[in-house]
């Protein structure tokens, strides 16, 4: 058996470990604690650094991505506030000046794609499209675990193709893909459930009405709050926002509110990176 293969064999069972954990504790407690994230990251940075330098030898490049990559987990991990324009600067330059060298070129798009990955990541929590916290961490420990796809014992069942789709759909994002298809029966039910109350409107697919006494108590997020005096949607706000959503909402005299559940989303993408890693990626069929 190669190290390539034996380092594969060992990232997966590390990941789905921790994972099955942060799974269970998200079911619970719809909360997980970061030493899941900080487990599979450090494992990840000494796994994909002992890959790197198994295919080519020690190189000094190596020094600056593991310290590059060191300052992203530091970022997603650590409360401390950072001066930003020197974060990023060094951040950046400790990626843009090994891949500037002659490094191999699959090596090469394996370590980009880990800054790559934290930026779309951090884009998407921005703007909503990912909505906790440890969703987003989950999903920059898999791209820092799993820069290339792992090879092992046959697996993945589907070939990973040599064009460009692989670079794009790399790991971390196929497992975001896939999580997000897995949720589509989800909307379907709340589609299904307000047609059959009559609730006809552009949330149908993604929530459904409840009592605010009950919301209040329920794992779910209000879709909907007082805005200038008015009734008017809102994104999926903080947690610490919902209470007084709540306050201004009865204020208002609503008997009811739109909300959605706060999906235990750890859990879907645990099936997700169990799926990608050993069935591998249906699109891949495609392109």
């Amino acid at each position: 058996m190669e190290t390539e293969e034996i380092l594969g064999i060992s990232a997966f069972v590390v990941t789905m470990a921790v994972l099955i954990s942060a799974s269970i504790s998200d079911w619970k407690k719809r909360e997980v604690g970061d030493w899941h994230w900080a487990a599979i990251g450090s494992a990840g940075l000494v796994t994909t650094l002992a890959c790197s330098i198994g295919l080519t030898g020690f190189r000094w490049e190596y020094i600056c991505l593991a310290a590059g990559t060191s300052l992203i987990l530091l970022d997603i991990f650590s409360d401390r506030e950072f001066n930003p324009f020197l974060f990023y600067l060094t951040a950046a330059l400790l990626f843009i000046v090994p891949l500037c060298s002659d490094l191999p070129g699959d090596i090469a798009k394996a370590w980009i794609s880990i800054p790559v990955c934290y930026a779309v990541y951090l884009g998407m929590y921005a703007l909503g499209i990912v909505r906790g916290g440890a969703d987003v961490k989950c999903l920059v420990v898999l791209s820092v675990m799993f820069p290339m796809y792992p090879h092992f014992l046959g697996f993945p069942l589907i070939n990973i193709p040599g064009s460009a789709a692989s670079h794009i759909f790399v790991f971390s994002l196929s497992v975001l893909f896939l999580a997000a298809v897995m949720t589509v029966p989800l909307a379907l039910y709340f589609a299904a459930r307000n047609a059959r109350e009559g609730d006809f409107s552009g949330r149908m697919f993604s929530g459904y009405r409840m009592k605010v006494s009950d919301a209040e108590t329920a794992n779910v997020w209000p879709l909907e709050d007082i805005v200038g005096g008015e009734l008017g949607s809102v994104r999926i706000p903080d947690e610490e926002e919902t209470a007084g959503i709540y306050a201004r909402l009865r204020d208002a005299g609503r008997e009811t509110v739109w909300v959605t559940p706060m999906i235990p989303f750890v859990i879907t993408i645990t099936a997700a990176t169990a799926v990608i890693a050993l069935v591998g990626n249906p699109l891949f069929l495609i392109f």
